[in-house]
């Protein structure tokens, strides 16, 4: 979360990249199980049956999938729509998302209308769509367990962040300091289709039955957020903090496995600002 509590002033536009590394409570345990059980011989064997080690696999996936540990780049674009209104697309890590961001409280004048020294106080609330699709994941030991269990999983989230921030120089001139809360549902969809994974009880082989499920769950989160810079260039560095209960999933064999936990995601980053230029009235004072 790297907006803070001033909407852009109209017309104005800002940009940035950011770098995020997401730490999950949830997939750690289970992706080490899983990385334990997992080995070159048994990802190639054309004959898998099911026991104790594949639903390891498959819970380490499917955890993976919903919370994905590692580094992503983050680029993001915001545009001042009018007074007290921006708005702003991010693409991080493959997911893509759009927000719109209303300011309640403080000052939505820009840097060159600065009207006191005092540093400002302000508050937000937004509201972000976003969607991903996990097709194929680049991370090196779960692209062998996926090709085993076949699976593709699709997430659309809606997100309400309340943003609160304090202003570093007058209008945010040098920076800020922002904090708020954030509240997160999620409409996951996800298919298994296993084409060499058999029973182990049976008499003759016999492929599991593919796994097709929908899935809703609830996040809430809190942050903390450093910019500092000049006018047109911070550097940004910020925390978020997530507790998630995301429910029961069927896997295959019939079995379901409940994940929840805590997501720490810490993050740094560049901004730069496209200030409009003052407009001058014939007589050479501002309008």
């Amino acid at each position: 979360m790297l907006n803070s509590g001033k909407v852009l002033p109209k017309g104005q536009m800002r940009f940035g990249k950011n770098y995020t590394i997401n730490i999950s409570t949830s997939p750690v345990s289970q992706s080490i199980r899983g990385a334990y059980n997992l080995s070159d011989n048994f990802a190639s064997k054309d004959t898998i049956y099911y026991n104790q080690q594949v639903e390891y696999m498959n819970a380490a996936l499917l955890s993976y999938c919903l919370d994905p540990i590692g580094v992503n780049d983050e680029l993001y674009f915001r545009y001042g729509l009018g007074r007290r209104f921006d708005l702003g697309f991010k693409n991080s890590g493959g997911s893509n998302a759009f927000d719109v961001q209303y300011q309640f409280l403080g000052s939505t004048k820009s840097v060159d209308q600065v009207e006191s020294d005092k540093n400002g106080f302000y508050g937000s609330i937004g509201a972000q769509y976003s969607w991903q699709n996990y097709r194929f994941l680049n991370y090196r030991m779960f692209d062998k367990v996926q090709h085993i269990f076949g699976m593709d999983m699709s997430r659309k989230d809606i997100t309400i962040p309340l943003i609160f921030s304090t202003s570093l120089g007058p209008e945010e001139r040098v920076g800020c300091f922002s904090f708020g809360l954030v509240y997160s549902h999620s409409f996951i969809r996800y298919r298994i289709v296993p084409k060499n994974i058999y029973y182990a009880n049976k008499i003759s082989p016999e492929l599991l039955e593919p796994v097709n499920a929908k899935v809703q769950y609830d996040a809430f989160g809190t942050f903390l957020n450093f910019k500092i810079g000049k006018k047109v260039v911070f550097f940004n560095l910020s925390l978020a903090v997530y507790y998630q209960d995301y429910g029961s999933y069927p896997m295959l064999g019939g079995t379901r496995k409940s994940l929840q936990g805590f997501t720490f995601i810490p993050s740094y980053g560049m901004q730069f600002n496209l200030i409009k230029k003052k407009k001058k009235a014939p007589s050479g004072k501002q309008v």
